[in-house]
């Protein structure tokens, strides 16, 4: 109504059905060329729709639905390169907010499900690593891991809290809420406050650029799981059913339907072939990749004088036989 600055619905009601098309169709084009979505567009049409068909004002919809832009490709799908991260962490200088990008980094988790995480479900693994149980004692529980690296820094935050006095213990929640004095009641962090630590992130790295539509590539909230996601998938080797199992989806593992200490090392097992990957500095990734490399080398050494010390005592056999 405001476009055409009618007074009130009554304007509307008793307005010639051909003048109405055309009053519409000129809101539709002029609402495209200020580049409006669709979706945007259809917004606006469809009280107007309803309120139509209520006074008996013959449109043709199906007409001015032509009119609408494309609907394009859906944004928002992309997920955060390791080079982004590393950025992020580079300007980043509070800890805690450390912690937490190195944490979605290498778990892959919601960003809402940070909110209910405590220490009591984060654990001390294997090979440096930590297993974190998420979304504890409901019908969605499951396990993923942390990084060495990632466990590191989690460390180290969890060191400051302790030195800031803070009494830490089973239900203290994983990430807090900034305070003044350690000693007050710690309080979770929720999904808004984790998502302005990224988006502060972003910005402060010059990140944040939006495309065409005026809409973001990434996902605030959910460029890190797709990080994850496609790192994991794309690892030579990966039981994929296992990856799916570790991003909380709803598979079922064929040998056990429950969590398990043989289940728990299954997906750890698939976890590290996908660690170099997910491990953001650079020069700690590259000491990764050396050490498995070596360690591939090494299993080859071993294989290979097995397979020596056999055929020497083939052909010792052999020797004796002909005696």
């Amino acid at each position: 109504m405001s476009f055409y600055k009618l007074k009130d619905y009554d304007s509307l009601a008793v307005m010639d059905s051909k003048m109405l098309q055309i009053m519409i169709e000129d809101f539709v084009m002029k609402k495209k060329s200020e580049g409006l979505s669709s979706n945007g567009i259809k917004n606006h049409l469809s009280p107007l729709e309803l309120f139509c068909d209520a006074n008996g004002l013959e449109i043709k919809w199906k007409k001015i639905n032509r009119l609408l832009p494309e609907v394009g490709k859906r944004t928002g799908g992309k997920p955060y390169t390791t080079e982004h991260i590393a950025l992020m962490l580079e300007f980043e200088r509070v800890m805690r907010n450390k912690a937490i990008i190195h944490f979605l980094a290498a778990t892959g988790v919601r960003v809402g499900a940070i909110q209910d995480i405590k220490l009591k479900h984060v654990i001390d693994f294997k090979e440096d690593c930590k297993m974190v149980t998420v979304y504890a004692d409901t019908k969605d529980e499951y396990v993923t891991f942390l990084t060495p690296e990632a466990s590191m820094i989690l460390d180290i935050y969890l060191e400051k809290r302790k030195n800031d006095r803070e009494y830490l213990n089973p239900e203290s929640p994983l990430f807090r809420t900034t305070y003044q004095f350690g000693t007050a009641k710690a309080v979770a962090m929720k999904k808004t406050s984790v998502c302005g630590v990224i988006n502060r992130g972003l910005e402060r790295t010059g990140l944040r650029v939006t495309n065409t539509s005026k809409r973001y590539d990434i996902q605030i909230d959910h460029g890190f799981r797709k990080r994850w996601n496609t790192i994991v998938k794309n690892t030579d080797g990966m039981k994929i059913i296992l990856a799916e199992k570790m991003m909380g989806h709803a598979i079922t593992i064929p040998l056990d339907d429950t969590y398990n200490v043989p289940v728990f090392e299954k997906l750890f097992q698939e976890y590290k072939k996908a660690i170099s990957e997910l491990t953001i500095d650079e020069s700690e990734r590259l000491r990764i990749k050396n050490e498995q490399q070596q360690k591939k080398i090494t299993e080859l050494e071993v294989k290979n004088a097995r397979i020596e010390k056999l055929e020497r005592r083939m052909r010792v056999i052999e020797k004796s036989k002909e005696r």
